[in-house]
């Protein structure tokens, strides 16, 4: 055996390690001589990392599942754990972050205050969450659902909300589970496989945070119609995954497909149920290795993590710390009237940034309206072919297909005018452009298209309000047209309900145009306060920074000494830290 394949870590004197090196921050953290030296702002910052660290060494080894809305992450954690944990088809995941662990089985609502309310497996729906979050008066912080589950008594799962899929942002809450997070699964669509949106979360939001494993899981592959069509796929997404983790692997599953095979019922794709079956075992197999092989020394390997981010934390600190070693009373004083000047510059630079914007969106928009105006023209055209339909069908049916396909082409438009817009905003800045897209909310777009049913049945006017969904399914609400298509009224009938149909476009392109406005300008709000968001936290990081070197500027040059001095043992003892 080779002498490499003989060395093994020890994970308890690991930690040991590490905890004997953080105990060596604790005279910066409560010796009053450190507070006067580098301000209250980086030694409460030591203290809080201090504090992080050491309570994460007592959890256990954490898989969190994410992605986008509606990729199928409660199916996939369900059949990854043979158990209907999470109701599927109500979407307990739009409402809570679910955190499952192992003991008896219960169900428990993490409120504010310390509050905590116990729920029934049937109050976990959607409807039954929101009607009770509605009479507590507040949200939901997260559900604790505990299970008498074998695997769960080494891991907690995080089932996080899928971005943008509720009313609440709950944007803070998952990118503070993939800090937590000692593997990630990372959840997206074999219909829509990595969107651009989808591949710029991965660049910017987790890949950057170095996880102990991360899992690439393309869901829904059951509705991959062949083997033909499967390897197409394959190779499109080896691609797509070629640029952002080279070497990366995807694994191919259907949860629903898995968990039909578990409960003996009929599976969703004949054709491709061993494919499915072969891959969705590969898959878990996989991960309970991972589990087993890393839950020994996953504690040191959490702690060096956040070591690493604690250090590139202090370090800004440090450094403007050093530069008002450098600079005397004056220095410091033109520091501070400099800063205030830069401070008046930004607002006018973000004024300017927001009026780019602006311009850049409504040209955008008019990029939009041309696109959909020759979709719409195109659609009232083919309503020459519409013949070899019955009249009954046209009815039934047509107008359902018109505000799919208007609804899955305005959110193309949107999704490939995010990304120019994420171009446009690297231009301005790279860090802008990656502030933003890590918390850019991508709550789907709701678009309502208004079609006269007058004159199709004696129906009421009817509204199709549509909600786009991973799979294309499309969501509608109908009013007013139960029990009103009598198959009498539509005998003989065709030539009228096609007429009818072709004479609604033009007014069916107004309703396409107002919800192409609403969107872009939903659009370029949500561009505008991001902007404003990052400009307002770089501005107090700079005043801080300019604070903290004006302080040490004002020193005696023995003062300063001992500051210089102060500064050098906390970095080295840092570096020490991330290499221990």
């Amino acid at each position: 055996m080779e002498l490499e394949n003989r060395i093994h870590y020890d994970a308890n004197e690991l930690i040991q390690r590490i905890e004997v090196s953080l105990d060596r921050l604790k005279p910066y953290q409560y010796d009053t001589k450190y507070r006067e030296m580098f301000g209250s702002y980086l030694v409460d910052k030591l203290s809080q990392w201090d504090r992080n660290i050491r309570q994460r060494k007592n959890d256990p080894f954490t898989l969190v599942i994410c992605g986008d809305f509606k990729r199928g992450k409660s199916s996939l954690l369900n059949a990854l754990l043979e158990e209907d944990i999470c109701p599927v088809n109500v979407t307990t995941e739009t409402v809570t972050l679910n955190r499952i662990a192992f003991g008896a089985h219960s169900n428990e609502a993490v409120l504010s205050g310390g509050r905590r309310m116990m729920l029934s497996d049937e109050e976990l729906c959607r409807d039954c969450l929101e009607d009770i979050m509605e009479r507590v008066g507040e949200p939901i912080i997260r559900m604790e659902l505990k299970r008498p589950i074998e695997i769960l008594k080494q891991i907690t799962i995080m089932d996080t909300p899928g971005l943008g899929d509720s009313e609440r942002d709950f944007s803070s809450e998952v990118e503070q589970s993939l800090q937590q997070a000692d593997a990630v699964i990372y959840v997206f669509s074999a219909a829509f496989p990595l969107s651009r949106t989808e591949q710029l979360y991965l660049k910017s939001s987790i890949i950057p945070q170095k996880y102990t494993s991360l899992f690439l899981v393309s869901n829904f592959s059951d509705m991959i119609t062949d083997k033909k069509d499967y390897d197409r796929v394959c190779e499109m997404m080896k691609s797509r995954v070629m640029d952002l983790l080279p070497g990366q692997q995807v694994h191919m599953v259907s949860a629903l497909d898995e968990r039909c095979r578990q409960m003996e019922e009929e599976r969703p794709n004949k054709k491709m149920q061993q494919i499915l079956e072969t891959n969705f075992s590969d898959f878990k197999t996989e991960v309970w290795k991972l589990i087993q092989d890393k839950c020994e020394i996953v504690l040191p390997d959490r702690m060096q993590r956040m070591l690493r981010m604690m250090a590139a934390d202090i370090e800004e600190n440090l450094v403007a710390l050093e530069q008002g070693l450098e600079m005397d009373s004056k220095d410091a004083q033109q520091a501070i009237e400099k800063w205030r000047s830069e401070k008046d510059t930004q607002s006018q630079m973000i004024d300017s940034s927001i009026k780019r914007i602006a311009t850049f969106v409504e040209t955008m928009k008019g990029e939009a309206f041309d696109w959909m105006e020759g979709l719409v023209q195109r659609m009232k055209s083919d309503t020459d072919t519409l013949d070899r339909f019955s009249a009954d069908d046209l009815v039934k049916y047509y107008s359902l297909f018109c505000v799919d396909v208007l609804q899955e082409a305005l959110t193309r438009c949107l999704e490939w005018h995010t990304e120019k817009l994420m171009d446009e905003l690297d231009e301005i800045s790279q860090e802008l452009t990656r502030s933003v897209s890590k918390n850019h909310d991508r709550t789907d777009y709701n678009f309502r298209f208004a079609l006269n049913n007058r004159t199709w049945t004696k129906g009421d006017n009817v509204s199709f309000i549509a909600s786009k969904f991973s799979s294309g399914v499309l969501g509608l609400a109908a009013t007013g047209i139960g029990g009103m298509m009598r198959k009498n009224e539509l005998q003989d009938r065709k030539p009228q309900v096609i007429e009818a149909i072709k004479q609604q476009y033009d007014a069916l392109f107004v309703s396409v145009q107002k919800e192409i406005t609403k969107a872009y300008k939903t659009l370029e709000d949500r561009a505008v306060q991001a902007m404003q968001e990052y400009y307002s936290d770089k501005l107090c990081a700079l005043e801080q920074q300019v604070e903290q070197s004006a302080m040490v500027a004002r020193q005696d040059n023995k003062k300063k000494e001992e500051i210089r001095q102060a500064i050098h043992s906390l970095q080295k003892l840092i570096d020490d830290l991330v290499i221990v």
